[in-house]
C-alpha cells in the first residue's frame, strides 16, 4: 500500500500526496498518525532540556510579547498546527500560564468555556498567559475508546501513542478537524478572534499558509497590522503584501533575503525569517 503511494508523496510531498486516498487505502492515516505521534513525543522529550536551559528567539519573542500585553487582560493569543509542546515549555520557562481548555491536573478534561471564557476562571490581570489553540491537536491528548484527556506523563503517552489524538496529512485530515468536537472548538473559538473588534495585530511566524479551513480566516483578517517571518512564503501572501502597506515579511527567496515593508520589497543582509537572528536585531 505504501509503495504504490511512495512516488506520489515523494514528488508532491505527504500532504498532496495523501489527499486522494481511497478507503482500503485510508489504513494508511492510521499507520502515519501512529508513527507522527511516536516520533514527535520521542523527539520533543530529547529537547526539553535544551530548550529550558537555552534563550532561544521564540522565547526572547515570547517574553517581548507578554511585555506588550494590557492591564486588564494579560493573554497572549497563540495557535499553532504543531502537535509538540514547544510553547507550553517555553512558556513554563518563562514563568506564564498556559490556557489550553483543559481543566485537571493528572487528567485534565476539555471545557470549551475555558477558551471562550478564560477571565472567568484564570486571574488575567495580575497573571501574565497565553491562550493556545491546538486544532490539528496535540502530543499530550489521549483519545482512547471515546475517553479524551490531556496527560503529560510521558510513559504513559509512549504506551499510547496509537491513542493520541492528531490530525496527520491525509484525506480524512479535514473530516476530522471538523467532526472531532476538541478539534472543532479550537478552530471555530480561533476562527471567532479573528473577526473580533479590538486593535490587535496578527504575528505569523513559519506558517506556510496551507490549511484552507484557517487560511480564509486569516486572509479577511489581514486589514489590521500583519508581521510574517517564514523562510518559505507563498506568492499570493507576496503579492498581497505589495499592494498593502499594513503587511510586514520577511523571507528568503533565490539565495537571497528579503523584507516587504510599507508594500515595498528590500533586499537585506541577514536571514531575519530566523527567529533567533530576528530576536537578535530586534530585542537584543
Amino acid at each position: 500500500m505504501w509503495a504504490g503511494r511512495y512516488n506520489n508523496i515523494k514528488t508532491k510531498g505527504l500532504e498532496a500526496g495523501l489527499v486522494d486516498l481511497s478507503q482500503e487505502e485510508s489504513k494508511l492515516v492510521d499507520f502515519i498518525k501512529n508513527s507522527t505521534a511516536k516520533y514527535i513525543l520521542k523527539s520533543e522529550e530529547n529537547l526539553h532540556d535544551n530548550i529550558i536551559k537555552n534563550n532561544t528567539g521564540f522565547s526572547r519573542l515570547l517574553a517581548y510579547l507578554s511585555g506588550t500585553v494590557t492591564i486588564n487582560n494579560k493573554v497572549i493569543d497563540i495557535m499553532t498546527p504543531n502537535y509538540d509542546r514547544i510553547i507550553e515549555i517555553v512558556c513554563d520557562k518563562l514563568g506564564i500560564g498556559v490556557i489550553n481548555g483543559f481543566y485537571g491536573s493528572l487528567y485534565g478534561k476539555f471545557d470549551r468555556d475555558l477558551l471562550r471564557h478564560p477571565t472567568q476562571t484564570y486571574n488575567c490581570t495580575t497573571k501574565k498567559w497565553v491562550r493556545l489553540f491546538k486544532p490539528h491537536g496535540s502530543i499530550n491528548w489521549i483519545n482512547e475508546n471515546g475517553n479524551e484527556y490531556l496527560t503529560n506523563d510521558y510513559s504513559e503517552l509512549s504506551e499510547k501513542t496509537e491513542y493520541i489524538e492528531i490530525v496527520t496529512p491525509g484525506s480524512s485530515k479535514y473530516r476530522e478537524s471538523m467532526t472531532n468536537n476538541t478539534f472543532r472548538c479550537m478552530r471555530e473559538e480561533f476562527n471567532d478572534l479573528l473577526t473580533s473588534p479590538g486593535n490587535y495585530s496578527l504575528l505569523f511566524y513559519g506558517y506556510g499558509f496551507n490549511d484552507d479551513h484557517f487560511d480564509t480566516a486569516l486572509m479577511d483578517s489581514f486589514q489590521r497590522n500583519v508581521l510574517i517571518i517564514a523562510k518559505d512564503v507563498k506568492g499570493k501572501i507576496i503579492d498581497k503584501a505589495l499592494k498593502r502597506k499594513n503587511i510586514t515579511v520577511f523571507y528568503h527567496e533565490n539565495d537571497k533575503e528579503y523584507m516587504i515593508y510599507k508594500a515595498k520589497k528590500y533586499m537585506i543582509d541577514l536571514p531575519l525569517w530566523d527567529i533567533n537572528e530576528f530576536a537578535d536585531v530586534f530585542f537584543g
